[in-house]
Formats: structure tokens, C-alpha cells, sequence
């Protein structure tokens, strides 16, 4: 994989996983995409049985402050794919993959402990899609 594709690998994914998903949790407060939010509350919160619904001003609050901070993520995400890991492979790498495992770990213990440990089996798939672009081996093609 060149690292041409490496960067759009990464760019697509902090689009596709966070940044459409943080604008959906803002969008979703005043919007019938509220039941796509508590349906996925429900997925991580198994078993699927209707229970986890966003119903109370704080809760919605929550929402709206974790959809800005998982936009902004996507955004800075984005931002070190390509102005940084295109000069620069290792610090780009690092400065992706420090905040990644910091949220993979604080994310996943948080699940458990909230009783909704699907969401760190979930988080295991995200976490490998942004590992892989940055961890792929080089291609021997020109890294244009």
C-alpha cells in the first residue's frame, strides 16, 4: 500500500467513523436520527431489547458534548493524515496512535464497567481500521 492510499485510507475512515458519526449525535438532538443514536446504545448495550434511549436533557447534553469531541477527533485525525504523516511517517504515526489507544483503553473500561461491554468488542473493528493504514508495510512503488 503506497502511502499515497495509506493517507486516503486514513482520511476515510476519520471521516466514516468519526466525524459522520459526531455530526449524526449533533444533527440526531433535533432530527428523527435520535432513534439511529439509541439504536446503537442498544447494540452496545446488550441485549438488544429497546432499553437504552436518550430521553433526559442531560443525556442529550452528553450527546452533544461527545458528538463535538468525536467531530473534532475525526477533524484532527484528518489534519495529522495529511499535513503530517505525508513528511513525516513516525510522527504522524505517533501523534494518531497515542490519542487512539488513550480512547480505545479509557473507552473500553468505561464500557465494561457501564455494563455495556459490546461497545469495547466494537471499538476492537475501529481501532483495527485506523491501525492498519498506519502499520501497513510500505509498497516498493514510488511513495508519491
Amino acid at each position: 500500500m503506497t502511502l499515497t492510499t495509506r493517507i486516503a485510507v486514513l482520511k476515510f475512515v476519520a471521516a466514516a467513523l468519526l466525524l459522520v458519526p459526531g455530526a449524526i449525535m449533533i444533527i440526531a438532538l433535533v432530527s428523527p436520527l435520535m432513534s439511529w443514536i439509541d439504536a446503537f446504545l442498544d447494540l452496545a448495550h446488550q441485549p438488544l431489547d429497546g432499553g437504552q434511549k436518550i430521553t433526559d436533557d442531560a443525556a442529550r447534553l452528553l450527546n452533544a458534548i461527545l458528538g463535538g469531541v468525536l467531530a473534532g477527533f475525526g477533524v484532527m485525525t484528518w489534519l495529522v493524515a495529511d499535513r503530517v504523516y505525508r513528511n513525516d511517517e513516525d510522527l504522524g504515526r505517533s501523534l494518531i496512535v497515542i490519542p487512539l489507544m488513550s480512547w480505545f483503553l479509557v473507552d473500553g473500561a468505561g464500557s465494561v464497567l457501564a455494563g455495556a461491554w459490546f461497545n469495547a468488542v466494537l471499538n476492537t473493528g475501529f481501532l483495527m481500521m485506523f491501525l492498519a493504514p498506519l502499520f501497513w508495510p510500505a509498497s516498493k512503488k514510488a511513495q508519491a
